[in-house]
């Protein structure tokens, strides 16, 4: 009898871990689905971490941003001598990010822990007013002034962000840091409408600065990159005179500029994208 009570116990016991087995080891699509969409996730963000380096560790980054702001103040200087000009309100406009401030440390946290871009993550680091300074951009800006212009930076940061965006200017040296010369955007990330209320204020608009297109010329505003490289052919003269163009190979106007609709597309889509348009060596 005791052997038959010891045998039944053994079974139930054994049952039990059969069955506690099967719970833990059934595998569940949700968990698949979760894994592969973190993958492309990952590998979507690996895409950034040689320009983050770049920006952040490489002399050559730093040569362009000085030689993109010499070049610049050279251009003011013969503004300012030419006769045409006396007497006049002349206006030099910056873009702020990657132009002024460097936001290169939040692309490393990004980076670092593959994290796509959030509005709520940006609107932390905003507020946290750490960007540095753009190497060259406070030196120009101190030309700008010395030379009699004005200095206005017209950026795409929410116009929620005004205030921490002129605190952080402030902390980096940057002069002309108040709300009459900082302009965020409200309605539109189309610059035109901003630079033409400089200009309906008197001013004569000389020189532009920015990382992207869009920072110069409304004409290419949400266009593709073809239109884009025709646009640079046409305006060729202007680069490095009223346009200066610094370095910024983390994200803009190029990459969205890839194919139509990018912005609608799943993060493994615009993976696929980005390595068909590149047009790569068959190897041959």
């Amino acid at each position: 009898m005791k052997n038959k009570i010891l045998l039944i116990i053994a079974l139930l016991t054994l049952g039990t871990a059969c069955t506690t087995t099967s719970k833990i080891s059934k595998p569940t699509s949700k968990i698949n689905i979760v894994s592969k969409k973190n993958q492309d996730i990952i590998n979507f963000t690996n895409h950034s971490t040689l320009g983050t380096l770049w920006v952040r560790d490489s002399g050559e980054y730093r040569a362009l941003t000085y030689q993109a702001y010499n070049s610049g103040k050279t251009y003011l200087n013969n503004i300012a001598q030419d006769k045409e000009n006396i007497g006049k309100k002349l206006a030099v406009v910056l873009d702020l990010d990657e132009t002024v401030l460097d936001n290169s440390a939040f692309a490393a946290w990004k980076a670092v822990n593959h994290k796509l871009f959030d509005s709520k993550d940006w609107e932390k680091w905003v507020k946290a007013e750490e960007a540095t300074e753009v190497p060259g951009s406070i030196d120009f800006i101190k030309t700008a002034k010395e030379l009699g212009m004005e200095v206005f930076y017209v950026s795409n940061r929410e116009a929620s962000l005004t205030k921490p965006t002129i605190e952080n200017l402030k902390k980096i040296g940057a002069l002309f840091a108040d709300e009459e010369h900082v302009l965020c955007k409200t309605t539109t990330s189309n610059k035109a409408p901003r630079l033409k209320s400089i200009e309906d204020k008197g001013y004569k608009i000389v020189l532009l600065g920015g990382d992207n297109l869009n920072d110069f010329d409304s004409v290419v505003h949400h266009k593709l990159n073809i239109d884009r490289k025709n646009h640079v052919e046409d305006m060729k003269d202007e680069y490095g005179t009223k346009f200066i163009v610094l370095p910024n190979p983390e994200y803009g106007g190029f990459d969205s500029g890839i194919i139509d609709g990018y912005y609608k597309l799943s993060t493994s889509e615009k993976i696929e994208a980005r390595k068909k348009i590149i047009k790569p060596w068959d190897g041959k």
